[in-house]
């Protein structure tokens, strides 16, 4: 019995105190998976700077076509104000032509008045004059 004792004890002996090359095995191990965890680390954060960098982008180009778009509203409506300024003048150009013409029509009018009473003064002189000397 006491040979089945020492072989029971020889047998637990190497499972009680781990071999060197097992704590090797196991820091080895232990190393690879902390080097993993740190390399899963690095790649999330190079992720998330990554998509952070994606976001903002978006954002500048977001702001740009806002701008974009609010540069081109104002010049649709300095374009549009133009055109009905123009619309204006023409119309007033209109209006004044017409009252130049009329005024012209006026002055035809005045005149034509102006040579008839100086052919009627005339012809009542030339009248006075022949009644008087008879």
């Amino acid at each position: 019995m006491i040979s089945l004792e020492a072989d029971m004890n020889s047998k637990e002996s190497p499972v009680s105190t781990p071999s060197p090359n097992t704590r090797e095995d196991n820091y080895h191990h232990a190393e690879a998976g902390r080097r993993t965890a740190e390399y899963s680390r690095a790649v999330a954060e190079s992720s998330r700077a990554s998509a952070e960098a994606r976001r903002e982008k978006a954002e500048r180009e977001r702001l740009a076509s806002e701008y974009s778009r609010e540069a081109a509203e104002a010049d649709r409506r300095a374009a549009e104000e133009h055109r009905r300024s123009a619309k204006e003048l023409r119309l007033a150009a209109k209006e004044t032509r017409g009252a130049a013409e009329d005024l012209r029509a006026a002055a035809e009018e005045a005149k034509e008045v102006l040579e008839e009473a100086k052919q009627a003064q005339k012809n009542g002189k030339a009248s006075d004059t022949e009644d008087r000397g008879d």
